[in-house]
């Protein structure tokens, strides 16, 4: 029984694996046009390689006995620098009449496509494409190099002929009119907001270089500019709309465009960090590497060499991407403004352009995805640069205020110094002078302020001053203002205010002051200051007034100090 059970499970196990056989070769056989699996059909074509030097034509391609290998990927990728490809798909029409389909045949960076449609051996459509041939034929900005079919009934087959030097890529999809309308118009909808989006950070940071003069937004819109290119380049945007009869040129712009993009991301990290003034070696490194970038390139173009320029152009544009985020981290370590968002965008542009490559060269099976991982990523990048340009400059904006603001203030007291005094008091001058408005100014001196050193010593002294103008700043009123005019003094400028009320005012801050106490170590320390008070009358300028009131000053120490002296200017 055992026995018996064991045969039986063994022709079972048999059979599904002649099951599965049959299935996978069915799957290898092609599609049935009505019965279209959805996306690209690659899992249902086969594929024969040329062997290097020894090109075949469609004739030895139909006489070879040597089979065709069923493709393993839904979206066939074979890497950078592959020999040519022969692609077979088989479709079975089953309609008695002929249907038209567009055929995806290749990316828009695709070298040369030949293809073929055959039946019963009979060469049914023939048509060339790729950028290396003039016109563009074919190719759909975004999408790749098409073509409509007009599928016969019953069984035919497509052949393609696929040559590239860069990553060979093959879509491999059949699309319906509607299909293919509906792609086109997403593809465009699609690049039109990315396109439109950099654009427009590009134009916003190029008005601010203009109206602020700041080389930083020249370097990131140079940058965006450096990415839309490449974009246009790899999409076919530019082949097919820009250059569409210089297939020698299409040959090298799109490694030429990523080694031109990859050096203005160092040039603007290099200006962003300010490398040049806080970090000058690896200033000085940044700079060769971009230099060392613009000659191979240029070395691999004189050359002749589409596979050397190609191959330079990615690891040129992984190094980079790699320098980028090791700047990030360096510029984090020391406290660089927004060197969090400037990692952050380096980050997001590396595993985008990672991603992309690792895609297109076939490492991990084509997706739509990771193919388009670089343009999410370097969007992403944009724009967290972007906020990071912003937040610098607010940094920068917020350290020149403080700067312009300490410049102004007496570090000992925090009152406005003389240069500040002069600034603010012009306005209320002015105002009070227009419309005869009474204005007063009031000039103060710590008493005996010498000896006050002398004796308790200079930090005493400090103190002093310190308490001094805390009592003026308390007892001032809203609107009046008050500065630090040098060593012991101080002025207050009065507005809206005639004699007798700046007297009562001098008045009331004296006695304040007289009530200031301060503990030193040979006892308690009282201070006193004199006051001097004018009003404004026929004075030319507020400094006449200011020496009017000085005059007033000198009178009250005269009198004996700790007292108030005023007298109005005629």
């Amino acid at each position: 029984m055992p026995r018996k059970l064991l045969s039986q499970m063994l022709k079972w196990l048999l059979l599904l694996a002649w099951l599965l056989g049959v299935g996978a070769k069915s799957m290898a056989m092609g599609v049935v046009l009505q019965e279209l699996p959805a996306g690209a059909l690659g899992l249902h074509a086969e594929v024969l390689v040329e062997l290097p030097a020894r090109p075949l034509d469609l004739a030895q391609v139909q006489e070879r006995t040597a089979p065709f290998q069923p493709i393993t990927q839904q979206k066939p990728s074979f890497g950078i620098g592959a020999t040519p490809r022969w692609i077979r798909l088989k479709v079975n029409n089953l309609d008695a009449q002929a249907q038209v389909f567009h055929l995806v045949a290749g990316v828009p960076w695709t070298d040369r496509i030949d293809g073929y449609l055959i039946q019963s051996g009979r060469t049914l459509a023939s048509w060339q494409m790729g950028d290396e041939r003039p016109g563009a034929t074919g190719l759909v900005p975004g999408l790749g190099f098409t073509m409509a079919l007009q599928l016969p009934p019953g069984q035919s087959e497509v052949l393609l002929r696929v040559a590239c030097v860069d990553p060979m890529v093959v879509p491999l999809e059949l699309l319906s009119p509607a299909q293919f309308e509906q792609r086109q118009r997403s593809t465009a909808y699609l690049y039109g907001l990315h396109y439109g989006f950099l654009l427009a950070l590009c134009a916003y940071n190029l008005l601010l270089f203009a109206g602020l003069g700041k080389r930083t937004y020249l370097s990131y819109a140079v940058y965006l500019v450096c990415y839309i290119g490449v974009n246009v380049c790899y999409t076919g945007h530019g082949n097919a709309w820009i250059w569409p009869d210089l297939p020698g040129f299409q040959r090298y712009v799109i490694p030429v465009m990523m080694v031109a993009f990859a050096v203005s991301s160092l040039m603007f990290a290099r200006r962003f960090l300010r490398l040049w003034s806080s970090a000058q070696r690896v200033d000085r490194a940044v700079s060769g590497l971009a230099l060392l970038g613009l000659v191979v390139a240029t070395v691999s173009v004189l050359w002749g060499s589409h596979l050397a320029a190609v191959l330079w152009g990615f690891a040129f544009l992984g190094l980079v991407c790699i320098v980028m985020v090791a700047l990030g981290f360096f510029s984090l370590h020391r406290g660089t403004p927004s060197a969090r968002y400037f990692l952050l965008a380096c980050l997001c542009g590396m595993i985008g352009a990672a991603s992309s490559t690792i895609t297109t060269w076939g490492w991990v099976p084509f997706n739509e995805l990771g193919y388009r991982a670089i343009e999410i990523g370097v969007t992403l990048e944009a724009t967290l640069l972007a906020l990071a340009l912003a937040y610098q400059v607010r940094h920068y904006q917020r350290a020149s205020l403080q700067a312009t603001e300490l410049a102004r203030i007496d570090l000992l007291t925090k009152l406005l110094n003389r240069r500040a005094f002069f600034e603010d008091c012009l306005p209320a001058w002015r105002t009070a002078g227009r419309g005869e408005r009474p204005m007063c100014v009031v000039v103060i001196d710590l008493d005996h302020f010498k000896s006050v050193n002398d004796r308790h010593g200079h930090e005493v002294g400090d103190q002093a001053l310190v308490a001094a103008g805390r009592v003026l700043a308390e007892g001032r009123r809203a609107g009046d203002l008050l500065a630090r005019w040098g060593g012991e003094e101080f002025v207050l400028l009065l507005p809206e205010t005639d004699l007798a009320q700046a007297v009562a005012l001098a008045e009331r801050l004296r006695a304040e002051i007289e009530a200031v106490t301060l503990p030193t170590a040979s006892g308690v320390l009282t201070l006193s200051a004199s006051f001097g008070v004018a009003q404004r009358a026929d004075q030319a300028s507020i400094e006449a007034l200011i020496a009017a009131a000085d005059t007033q000053l000198l009178a009250a120490k005269q009198a004996g100090r700790n007292r108030v002296s005023a007298a109005q200017q005629t």
